[in-house]
């Protein structure tokens, strides 16, 4: 029996690639919000632990069927999206390598499902 995701396989490991990248990224930025003040801490966490947390249930998706691991896909493109858009209003100084990377992450999920 061949795998869902064996006329796939490019793009679903540039997926799982960026979503461990873009959880790496988040995670890294909501270590630092320690040093900001209380309202900026908030929107920050607010905007990044939903695609956090989805990145890292994604990758560990691989082995679920395949609606199951597109549904999750469709849900980190959509968490990753909102997420830049809500970090928008901070400095790239700040923001700028997790936005990179929700960006990378909000693109391959998008050529994920676009090729399934």
């Amino acid at each position: 029996m061949e795998a869902w995701y064996t006329g796939i396989a490019d793009e679903l490991a540039r997926c799982l690639t960026d979503a461990h990248d873009c959880a790496e990224a988040c995670e890294a930025l909501l270590a630092r919000t320690s040093e900001l003040d209380e309202d900026a801490r908030k929107r920050i966490v607010d905007a990044v632990v939903g695609p956090a947390a989805v990145a890292r249930v994604l990758i560990d998706l691989i082995d679920q069927p395949q609606q199951l691991v597109l549904a999750a896909a469709r849900l980190c493109r959509e968490t990753s999206a909102d997420a830049l858009a809500r970090l928008q209003r901070f400095p790239d100084e700040l923001v700028g390598e997790a936005c990179a990377t929700l960006r990378a992450c909000t693109t391959s999920c998008t050529a994920l499902l676009d090729a399934a």
